[in-house]
């Protein structure tokens, strides 16, 4: 009958471990299943901590019966390699009986055994594939001769256990580098976010100031020129910033596009102007033949155009001086367009030609920028039903990408993508800018005030409040890192006791910023640098229909 029993354990805990359980559920399962196999009082299981010793992980007790001090004792212990039952039987690697405990020397607990009454006990390893990884204790309180039934059984129950052990911990450990790489993705996104901020921050008065000093006619022409390049490279160190965080975006799977009619070539033209100082300054000669016969798309204006400023770049970095920039365009196969941007460097390395879409690889023609953009060129055209391949001119000499789009009839377009004159808004608005970058808050009121509007500036939510309840407000611009809190609470406050509008402002690009704006009551969210025609046009989007 006991055999059966034991035969019944065996079968028992085999169910129990084939399935997901943790440990920390089947541990008083298995010791209960093997114990009352037979007349054991009392179980108990060690397993090996990462400092290679051995704890107890799980006991069980028949209820009946008062072991509660040798419990205690046995869940306090810690034993090394040979010490007490545990560790010999760790170090013997071979099940042991103890037929009589009074006679042991090596059993620290022989006080607390004999308090509780326990006289033998039964102790087997427990061995996975890799070696041993714990080990069960029996007692009972009879003087018992070897059983060597059980001696065999416990053998391999002693696999069935040390390989689910084995299991647990690699599954722990996975869990744990789960864990680990969740928490470092998280802090990674902590760290471009202050990184984005703090870059962004203090080009925002720059190229505020700077675009609106452009626009005046009365300018000197080399002076409005000077003007204008400062603008299109503040508008590049955005971008830069830009690739950082749309990495990120890829990686969780949170970029996003919003499509609408527009002309590819209208975007690329774009793209060219802002690198056209560059061209110019390594004397580059720029040859560019649009040539296709259809270049409307269904595109994100916006990311279409990083598209081709991140391909133009390349092409102007890897060119020496006095070199060559090719871009044209043809038709392709039927509703496809294809670009082709080409330089006249010293082309793509073949050891970098398979891993060239891949982020954070550069090759050796530089070690300039992040070796993000052509990863995110790969990932926006995929996401617009494009492609990207590169090569390197028959000759050697310099590397051609080719961008293949699908495109639209024409008659749903209904005009090119151009940037056009800056919306000011028509009425007189009283406007509060919360804003503690200094530069930043004295440029945006000046030029706002230009524009006709009463501003009244503060720096931080408690002087932003007082505002609040002083001064009747049309609009709100307000910055969302503050000393003394953040700009959702001033939109909350505002949005209380008026109908007024909120423009937030932030040097953070990342969508949970843009989704906290929203429930905060912003109509609209603008990252910096803030350029002052994206700034009026914003203005007027959101005031319209107030």
């Amino acid at each position: 009958m006991r055999s059966e029993a034991r035969r019944a354990a065996q079968y028992a805990i085999a169910t129990l471990i084939s399935g997901q359980a943790p440990l920390i559920e089947l541990g008083p399962k298995i010791l209960s299943t093997i114990a009352r196999s037979g007349r054991w009082l009392f179980a108990a299981l060690w397993v090996l901590d990462k400092n290679g010793k051995l704890v107890c992980h799980s006991t069980w007790g028949l209820p009946e019966r008062d072991i509660d001090e040798f419990e205690s004792e046995t869940r306090r212990r810690v034993f090394s390699s040979g010490e007490g039952l545990p560790g010999r039987v760790f170090v013997s690697r071979v099940p042991t009986w103890l037929p009589n405990l009074e006679a042991e020397t090596n059993f620290p607990r022989a006080l607390f055994a004999r308090m509780s009454g326990l006289q033998a006990a039964f102790v087997f390893p427990l061995i996975g594939s890799t070696g041993i990884n714990g080990v069960i204790e029996l007692y009972s309180d009879e003087v018992a001769p070897p059983d060597d039934d059980l001696m065999r059984l416990a053998g391999a129950l002693g696999i069935q256990v040390g390989l689910y052990l084995e299991r647990e911990r690699t599954e722990e450990e996975l869990r744990r580098q789960k864990e680990a790489a969740v928490m470092a993705s998280q802090a990674k996104d902590r760290f471009l976010a202050a990184l984005s901020h703090e870059l962004r921050t203090p080009l925002n008065p720059v190229l505020m100031w700077a675009c609106s000093a452009s626009e005046d006619k009365n300018l000197d022409p080399e002076l409005q020129d000077g003007l204008k390049m400062i603008c299109r490279n503040i508008e590049m160190e955005a971008r830069l910033i830009d690739d950082l965080l749309d990495l990120t975006r890829i990686a969780r799977g949170k970029l996003q596009i919003n499509l609408q009619p527009c002309r590819a070539d209208a975007l690329l033209n774009h793209a060219l102007e802002i690198v056209r100082s560059q061209l110019f300054a390594k004397n580059l000669r720029l040859s560019v033949d649009l040539t296709a016969s259809n270049h409307q798309i269904m595109a994100d204006p916006t990311r279409m155009e990083q598209v081709f400023w991140n391909l133009l770049k390349n092409a102007y970095k890897f060119t020496p001086e006095n070199g060559e920039v090719v871009v044209r365009s043809y038709d392709g196969a039927r509703d496809r367009v294809i670009f082709e941007i080409s330089d006249s460097g010293r082309g793509i390395d073949a050891a970098l030609m398979p891993k060239l879409f891949t982020a954070f690889e550069q090759g050796t023609r530089s070690g300039e920028g992040l070796g993000l953009g052509l990863a995110i060129c790969k990932a926006v055209l995929e996401m617009h039903q494009g492609r990207i391949k590169a090569a390197n001119k028959p000759s050697g000499q310099g590397a051609v990408f080719t961008v293949e789009l699908k495109t639209i009839p024409a008659l749903s377009v209904i005009a090119p993508v151009q940037r056009k004159p800056a919306a000011v808004s028509s009425r007189k608005l009283n406007i509060l800018i919360v804003e503690d970058h200094d530069n930043t808050a004295t440029v945006m009121s000046k030029l706002l005030k230009h524009n006709g509007h009463e501003v009244v500036t503060a720096s931080t939510v408690r002087q932003a409040l007082e505002v609040l309840r002083t001064t009747p407000l049309d609009l709100l611009v307000s910055d969302l890192g503050l000393p003394d809190g953040n700009g959702f609470q001033v939109m909350r406050e505002l949005a209380k006791i008026s109908d007024a509008k909120g423009i937030a402002i932030s040097g953070y690009g990342m969508e949970e910023d843009l989704e906290r704006s929203s429930r905060a009551g912003f109509s609209a969210h603008l990252t910096k640098p803030i350029d002052v025609q994206k700034l009026q046009e914003t203005i007027q989007q959101v005031t319209a229909a107030a």
